[in-house]
């Protein structure tokens, strides 16, 4: 793990009985504890299906609670991670540009139609924070030799940045930070990042 999973997962595990992330949408809370267990099962899930280091993640979620257990359980496997707006128009072609994907309800149903099942898999989970979680992938995808830290892109607008980037800007904001967009790296991703490192209880809105 790097030293921005490492501190805000020990941050979960010191608040893991207090609501640190509401669904706005739902109204529910989510406590420490409730991410930690997610981040497990996402982590595992990933690890049966041999997504490994270095590797590529896509997310484009409208559920934003289940968001940063995604990129928790991804970073500390080493994939990289890139966010693209749930808005944005999924394709099969955009799809096999990485390992594993994870859609909006929608999407995930309209693809899972034009998609090869001998090639790609459709994966399902039980998580506190996205009761009907599913997300694909690529049976086939090879696995990559070399290991890099995993990093974060946020498209179209930035390059990737490192984890570290990502702590450094993070600790320079004062939680409770505003989130306004979680696609969007200065005013989501970084406000995220430094509420989670200095837990403090924020809502977050599904985006679409």
């Amino acid at each position: 793990m790097s030293e921005l999973t490492n501190q805000i997962t020990t941050q979960l595990q010191l608040h893991s009985q207090e609501a640190l992330i509401k669904n706005r949408a739902q109204g529910i809370w989510y406590t420490g504890a409730d991410l930690l267990e997610d981040i497990a099962l996402c982590k595992a899930s990933l690890q049966q299906q041999s997504v490994t280091a270095g590797q590529n993640m896509l997310i484009s979620v409208d559920n934003t609670a289940v968001l940063p257990v995604l990129l928790l359980a991804s970073w500390q496997l080493g994939i990289n991670v890139t966010l693209i707006q749930p808005s944005t128009k999924l394709t099969p072609a955009l799809a096999e540009r990485y390992t594993a994907m994870v859609y909006a309800t929608a999407p995930t149903q309209s693809l899972a139609a034009q998609l090869n099942p001998q090639e790609m898999s459709l994966l399902t989970l039980i998580l506190n924070t996205a009761p009907n979680f599913a997300y694909f992938v690529h049976d086939l995808a090879p696995s990559l030799t070399q290991t890099p830290e995993a990093n974060l892109q946020v498209t179209p607008t930035t390059a990737a940045c490192s984890q570290q980037e990502l702590l450094d800007r993070a600790q320079q904001l004062t939680p409770p930070a505003t989130i306004t967009n979680l696609y969007d790296l200065e005013h989501g991703i970084l406000p995220l990042l430094a509420n989670l490192l200095d837990p403090t209880p924020f809502a977050l809105a599904w985006a679409g």
